[in-house]
Formats: C-alpha cells, sequence, structure tokens
C-alpha cells in the first residue's frame, strides 16, 4: 500500500498503541500459502500471487491466534467479496473480518481502499491490520477497529482521504487487545454494528449504502404531470438550481454535443454518495420534450454542481421497460475531464424506465413514468 505523512492526530478517542501481537509461523504454514498463491499465479500474475501469498499467511496465522484464545471459536473463510489490494476476509460467527495485510509497517498510519469502507459487498465489522514478517517467520496483529469507530472518525477533521480516494488511518486507531475483539464476537450482536446493506427493490438489487448515503427512490416519477406544472418532492426547476450554482456548473462538451435548451420542461435533483465523494452534491437533470410522432424526448443528464469534472468512472445507466422481458439499457461513464454525461431517447406515453447512477459500489436510482 502506498504511504503518505501523517498528521498529528487531535480525537479523544484514540487507543493506546501497545506492541503487536507476535503470531509465528509454522513451516506447514509456509507450505499451504505457496499453495494457494501458486493456484491463482496464471490468473493474476506474479504481483497478484505475491499478494494471495501475503493475505494467505496473514489469514492462516490469523485463525491459529484465534483458536489458540478460544479453540470453540468458528471461523470460516468468507469468498463473498473479491479480494481488493491487500485485504481478505473470515468470518467468525456472524461478524464479517476484513484483514489488511502488509509485508512492511514502517509508517504509523496505513492506507486502506475507500471500497472497504462504503462498499456492502466489501465492508466489515472489524478490520484487522496484520503486519507479515517473511524472513523472520512471523506474524504481526498490530490491532482490529469496529466499523462503526471508522465511520466516527472519518467524521472527525482529523481525518485523511488521500487524493485517489483512499483513507489514511492512524495506527493508534487500532485496539490492540485482541481479547476485546473476541468479547466482542461472543457477546455483543451483529446488528450493533450497522453496516452498508444491499436491499431489493423492484426485483433489483441495489446497494443501500447505510451510513454513506446512498438512496432507493421506489415511487415512480410521473412526467406526465410535469407537462401541468406538478413536479414531486425534491425535485426543482433546473433554472433555480443552475442560478444558485451557475459559478460553478461548466455545460461545455457532453456524450452526443447537444444542447438542453431545446427541451422546455427541466428539473433537477441532487444526490450525494456521502462519503465515498466527500459529500459532493451530484444533480441529475431531466429533460422533456414532445415529438412530432407523439412520442417524449428525455434527455437525462448528470452534472456536478460543486466541482468542474464529474469522478472519473461515474456511470449514468438508462432501462427502458425495466423487469420486463422487453428491457433495454444503455450506459455511459464519465472520463477524467467530462463535466456532464448524458443519454438521450424517445419513448411513447406510458412507459417506464429506470435510471441508475453508481460509482465504486454505491448506487442511486430512480424510476419513471411517461
Amino acid at each position: 500500500m502506498s504511504n503518505s505523512h501523517i498528521s498529528t492526530i487531535g480525537t479523544q478517542d484514540i487507543k493506546i498503541n501497545l506492541s503487536p501481537k507476535i503470531v509465528w509461523l509454522e513451516p506447514e504454514d509456509f507450505d499451504e500459502a505457496r499453495v494457494i498463491s501458486d493456484n491463482h499465479f496464471s490468473q493474476f500474475g506474479e504481483f497478484g500471487a505475491w499478494k494471495i501469498y501475503l493475505n494467505a499467511l496473514a489469514q492462516l496465522g490469523f485463525e491459529k491466534c484465534l483458536k489458540e484464545r478460544n479453540p470453540n471459536i468458528t471461523i470460516k473463510p468468507d469468498n463473498s467479496a473479491n479480494a481488493i489490494d491487500d485485504v481478505c476476509y473470515l468470518s467468525v460467527g456472524e461478524f464479517r473480518l476484513c484483514l489488511i495485510t502488509v509485508d512492511n509497517l514502517i509508517d504509523d498510519f496505513v492506507i486502506v481502499p475507500a471500497k472497504l469502507v462504503t462498499s456492502a459487498k466489501t465492508a466489515a465489522h472489524f478490520y484487522v491490520l496484520l503486519e507479515v514478517l517473511e524472513e523472520e517467520e512471523q506474524l504481526n496483529i498490530h490491532g482490529f477497529l469496529r466499523y462503526d469507530e471508522l465511520f466516527k472518525y472519518s467524521q472527525t477533521p482529523d481525518f485523511k482521504s488521500q487524493v485517489d480516494g483512499s483513507y489514511q488511518l492512524p495506527l493508534s486507531l487500532f485496539d490492540t487487545e485482541l481479547n476485546n475483539l473476541l468479547l466482542y464476537t461472543r457477546f455483543l450482536e451483529a446488528s450493533a454494528i450497522k453496516l452498508p446493506v444491499v436491499v431489493t427493490s423492484n426485483n433489483t438489487a441495489i446497494e443501500n449504502i447505510t451510513q454513506v448515503t446512498t438512496q432507493v427512490c421506489k415511487a415512480l416519477v410521473n412526467l406526465g404531470k410535469w407537462w401541468d406544472g406538478v413536479f414531486e418532492e425534491g425535485w426543482q426547476s433546473t433554472d433555480f438550481i443552475g442560478s444558485r450554482i451557475s459559478n460553478n456548473l461548466t455545460w461545455g462538451y457532453v456524450r452526443s454535443r447537444k444542447e438542453s435548451n431545446s427541451f422546455p420542461i427541466s428539473q433537477t435533483k441532487l444526490f450525494d454518495f456521502g462519503l465515498l465523494l466527500q459529500n459532493q452534491a451530484l444533480a441529475l437533470i431531466v429533460n422533456l420534450k414532445k415529438e412530432e410522432n407523439g412520442e417524449q424526448g428525455v434527455l437525462v443528464q448528470i452534472l456536478p454542481p460543486q466541482e468542474e469534472c464529474l469522478p472519473s468512472g461515474l456511470n449514468l445507466k438508462i432501462t427502458l421497460n425495466p423487469n420486463t422481458p422487453d428491457s433495454i439499457s444503455q450506459q455511459v461513464s464519465a472520463r477524467q475531464t467530462d463535466n456532464a454525461i448524458q443519454l438521450e431517447f424517445s419513448e411513447v406515453l406510458d412507459k417506464q424506465f429506470q435510471v441508475e447512477i453508481s460509482y465504486e459500489g454505491a448506487v442511486f436510482t430512480e424510476e419513471f413514468i411517461l
């Protein structure tokens, strides 16, 4: 993992940073880790296989430590999420543990991908920081961190977010007393630590980031009423939104190079992805016009009212006739220099369509009827 300088931590909730718990690795641990790594070499190459090797050593040593302290503990591998960077997963009872593995911890902080916290697929109840020293044949357990404590820390002025969106976590945040982790997994209900979850809306799996702000709008937005000046709660005139953010809003280049001023009806709804984009608001703009063939033209746009460019990799997807055999989808993704993305289509009255905006595992969804 990449490293950078850390500022002085000023929160009262910092753990006392004690020496790490040392677990000695046995020859059979190295043999098993090599087998696991070799099995993935053709898929991930030398660098990926090395990460898998370290993860396997860390997991084997950590499991050994837990079982020495509690022989009756139930530990299962958790492969529900693909490995990201230097992590792997375990289930201890009803709790999910994310093992963050490093091979040479030289700083007083660690950098973790934002996905480990903001995505329902990769978030965990506890994050355990492990250091593998292969030549010394030892595993250092530096401590663990609860998800809710990590979220609380992310709201403080001391929180450091990197340019690439990853998080900088000081080692002082981690609880070095491993017995506390065992007590949590034995006596605490898993529901006491709320995680991002995946919910189902209209038979479609949608990530709902409980503490990060992902929104799912189930009620259909009736665009037919927009022509009568009746708009659902949360929608505002695009002119009004534009006047509020005119200093930052840049229309510029969009996918189809078409202007929105040919659409007489235009409404905007603001949304955000919480911590994933540092609470940056995005604008969902829906423009309407009547076509000569009786259909309605729809132009859907995503703009960043507080930034010049959209985050690279932000996706806009439109599905016509969703949840039916006749559904058709199209998607565009923001590039590094895009200050807007858009999709346009025409459809007859009473047809439904779904707008889905996604980024780094978080999803915002709106459903409409013409």
